[in-house]
């Protein structure tokens, strides 16, 4: 049974100090960076009305790298980047770092701020 504590102890330790990642690049939904990522300029012209509208939403976000990988946002993440977005100034060019838990190509958003 002790054995069995400090087990469960150690992992829980090693989860809570796990570093996170930060990934930087352009905010984007999944369905126009999958028609449109690879082309060159597209996060810069990415704009604040299209990650509004109904299909972009329900696509769902990322970040769109400058190696033109996207890093998909879970489910949690982007109710996050729906209030982030709401709250945005720039209308255009809208270059994020986003700090979290990296899973292969998908990401937990802890911090999502404008570079």
């Amino acid at each position: 049974m002790r054995k069995l504590i400090l087990v469960l102890f150690a992992a829980i330790a090693v989860c809570a100090f796990a570093a996170d990642t930060t990934v930087k690049g352009y905010l984007v939904d999944l369905s126009c960076a999958a028609e449109e990522g690879s082309k060159p300029g597209f996060g810069a012209k990415h704009s604040k009305s299209c990650l509004q509208m109904d299909e972009c939403v329900k696509s769902g976000y990322g970040v769109l790298t400058d190696d033109h990988k996207v890093i998909k946002f879970d489910k949690a993440s982007n109710e996050q980047a729906k209030k982030f977005i709401a709250d945005l100034k720039k209308t255009k060019d809208i270059k994020v770092n986003v700090t979290g838990n990296l899973n292969g190509d998908m990401i937990t958003v802890n911090k999502m701020e404008l570079q």
